[in-house]
Order: structure tokens, then sequence, then C-alpha cells
């Protein structure tokens, strides 16, 4: 049965198809500007308030301590392996040994239960036909009980029945199942640890990413069609062991383990961390606030890697399959989009870190360039004129139509004392040379 892991028939192959993880808003292209703002800025943690996939602390890196925070479990699982993993990762090629056996324990029985709806999605992978294609999705949508057997029997099988044929060929979420079975076995059976159980996971949810039939993320997986089929037969052929595989050899943690130390992992709505650091000794030196900026709700975006990380065979609903628990952000609703700023601003002003605050001109705050300065200078001693950076906006194929759109992303700066600003021991002298006095909002551009 360990044979079946590396490979199953109709299936590619591939030590390089590994996709790097994606995110909505992700700041990946503004993080190099950003760190080199930060570098001159007094030394001390950088708290990055939505971290997502961590992509301006990663720039950052082993400068400053780095903290991390975020209310979906998948970006803390990532965050946490990335910034505070214990040691180096070099077991990779031995948890990939291990986990053959249960892997296919498990995938066996799967395969037992749907043996003759993998029958008819072969075909329909053969054939190229969207409409056999569709109807396995049929099939998938009556599952309930076989899925309820299984579950008694204690066979993974939540990817299965909740995204089996949709988000994932039938074929590949019973292999998602059975490696996060395999890693789920070794951990109860005390072969892994719990960090090296975090990496299988997190190679899992990167799998995840790099086979789904969907447009870069979530919110709905492709229906196959005449006009798609052949992105859909492509990412069907994906085999998720060898993705897997790769992924987790390729895994590593940032920086060294001293440093690691020193790093911190929060899971919390941004404005209540920001309002409990108050009352902790510890504070951030730098805080970097970069929230939703459109009326989509990032949840429903990633609900299905927290399904791969939580493993809780939650009632999905809806064509995305969605959780019932999903965050909802008030950044993200236009009754609300006001209020969370003043809260989000009134709660960093209340720390002696420098606060980063990255938004687009066309965000769903109205007039959000003279609002921002005006909630700024309402609470700090300090803010300067913002950083004002062409960038492209990235959808991934959200509900705002085009992919890319060109967008001026602000970066404001704010703060209480010059000497946070700049870093060194001249600080107090290149703040009275190079702060500028608090803006005049009714001077700056809407």
């Amino acid at each position: 049965m360990g044979r079946r892991g590396p490979k199953a028939a109709g299936q590619v192959l591939s030590s390089a198809i590994v996709a790097n993880f994606t995110y909505m808003g992700s700041k990946k292209l503004l993080a190099p500007q950003i760190a080199d703002l930060v570098a001159d800025m007094a030394d001390g943690p950088f708290l990055d308030l939505f971290s997502g996939i961590a992509a301006v602390g990663s720039q950052i890196s082993t400068q400053r301590p780095i903290w991390c925070n975020d209310v979906q479990n998948f970006s803390t699982l990532l965050t946490s392996q990335k910034f505070c993993a214990a040691r180096a990762f070099k077991t990779a090629n031995e948890l990939v040994e291990s986990a053959k056996i249960p892997y296919a324990v498990n995938q066996t029985r799967l395969e037992e239960k749907f043996g003759e709806t993998l029958a008819h999605e072969r075909r329909a992978l053969a054939s190229g036909s969207a409409e056999g294609t569709r109807e396995v999705i049929t099939i998938m949508s009556q599952v309930d009980k076989q899925i309820s057997a299984l579950r008694r029997q204690q066979v993974h099988c939540l990817l299965t029945g909740s995204h089996g044929a949709t988000y994932f060929g039938v074929r590949q979420a019973i292999e998602l199942d059975s490696i996060r079975y395999a890693a789920d076995h070794l951990l109860s059976r005390g072969k892994v640890t719990a960090e090296e159980h975090g990496w299988m996971v997190l190679a899992l949810c990167q799998t995840l990413s790099t086979v789904s039939n969907s447009t870069g993320h979530f919110a709905q997986y492709l229906s196959p069609s005449d006009a798609n089929i052949r992105r859909v037969l492509r990412k069907r052929r994906m085999n998720c062991w060898s993705v897997w595989s790769a992924a987790l050899r390729e895994s590593q943690p940032i920086g060294n383990v001293v440093w690691r130390r020193g790093n911190r992992i929060f899971k919390s709505d941004a404005i209540r961390l920001l309002q409990s650091l108050s009352e902790r000794v510890g504070q951030p030196a730098v805080i970097y606030a970069d929230p939703p900026y459109t009326s989509d709700q990032y949840s429903r975006y990633y609900h299905v890697l927290e399904n791969a990380v939580l493993y809780d065979y939650p009632e999905v609903s809806g064509k995305g399959q969605y959780r019932p628990d999903r965050f909802t952000s008030g950044f993200s609703l236009k009754a609300g989009v006001d209020a969370a700023f003043k809260e989000l601003i009134s709660a960093a002003a209340k720390l002696p870190a420098v606060f980063i605050l990255s938004y687009p001109t066309n965000g769903l705050l109205k007039n959000s360039t003279k609002r921002v300065l005006e909630l700024l200078a309402d609470q700090f001693a300090h803010v300067e004129a913002p950083l004002v950076i062409p960038h492209l906006h990235s959808t991934m194929g959200g509900s705002k139509g085009a992919q890319k759109h060109a967008v001026d992303e602000n970066i404001f700066v704010a703060y209480q004392d010059p000497v946070a600003r700049w870093r060194g021991k001249a600080a107090a002298t290149l703040a009275t040379q190079r702060t500028q006095p608090i803006l005049k909002v009714e001077d700056i551009a809407a």
C-alpha cells in the first residue's frame, strides 16, 4: 500500500510544482519599502497586526524581533512555524518515510468507500469531459451518510466530504485527508513532535493552495465548463503526495534559534490586541497595520485552509462551502469602517511605539487620505506626510473585476515621541532635524 503515496494512476508527479502561499491584500510587493522605512526606527519588536502570510515580517526578518497577529488559524500556524520554531527543521525526509504507511491505511479505506465515484472521476479525466466532471460534483454532494460512517470508524475524511470534486478532485481530497491522518497518527503515537506536526500541516496547506481548482483563493471553486476544462483537468491530475513531500522538504524557519526566541505570535482581533498590550510591560517598538480595504470579508477566501488546520468537521454552506464561524471585520463593513479606524488609531496611540498604517486611496473608507490624517492628528503628537507608493492590487479573481488594478498606497507614520522614530544614539538630534510638524489635514488632498 505504501507505493500509492508516491503516485496514483493518471496523476502528475513533479518536485517543482509547489506554489508559494498567496493572500488577498498581501503587501509582498510593498514589503521592501516598508522594511526600509522600519530600518530607520528605534530598536525593538515589530508588530504586524494583520500579518496574513507575513510578507512584511519576512522582509524585515532578523533585523529586529517580529511579532505577528492574525485572527486566522492558518496564518497563526504559518507564523508560528516560520518565526518561533524551537529548532531548525532537518527531519523532512524521515517524516515523509514515516508517513507512508498511515497515509496508505487511510487512503485505502476511503478508496474502498468511494470506489465507484473514483472510477467515474477517472473516466471524466481521461475523456476531458466537463459534463462528466460536473456529474462527480453531484455525486459527492450526496455523501453525508458515508462520511458519518467513516468518521465513526475514525477515518480522516473532512476534505473528501466537504470539498471532494469541487476545490479538489475526489482522489486528491482522499490524498489530502490521508496526509492529515498520517500527521495526526504519528503525533498521537509520539513519533513526531508538535513542531514537526506543525510543519506537516503547513505543508498540507501549501499543497491545498497548489492543487486547488480555484482562482488563487477559496471564495469559490471553478465550476467545470468547456471554457475552463483544460485548467480544471490540469489541476485535477496533480498528485498531492508529491506536492506535499516537496513542500515539506522545502520548509524552513526564518533566522536562528536565538533570534526566534524573541519573536511572539498572537491570534486576536487587532484592536483588542493593542488594548491588551497597553497593560503589559513588554511592548512593540513599531506597529504596522494593514487593515482590509474592500467590502470582501477575508475569511471567506481562506476557510478551506482553516478546515485543514482545525480539522474539526464544520457544517459548511453555500457554493463556497463556508464555515459557520467565519470572522467578520469592521474594516470591511461600509457602515463600520470609520469606527474601526477610530478604535484602531486610538488604541495604537496609547502605546509608545511608532505607528505605521498602510491603506490605498480607493479603499472602503471614504476620502481615506484626509480621514486617516484627521484621526492620526487627533491622537498622535507627530504625524508625517504620507508616503505615496504606486501599487498594483491583486484581487486574485475577487469580486471587483480585473485581477490586478493600479492604485496609490498611502503609508502613514505617526508617533508620540520623536526619539522612538529614529534609530541610534543620535535619535534626539535626528528627530529635531528631520521630524515634520503635525500636518494640517485641510492641506492634504482627499
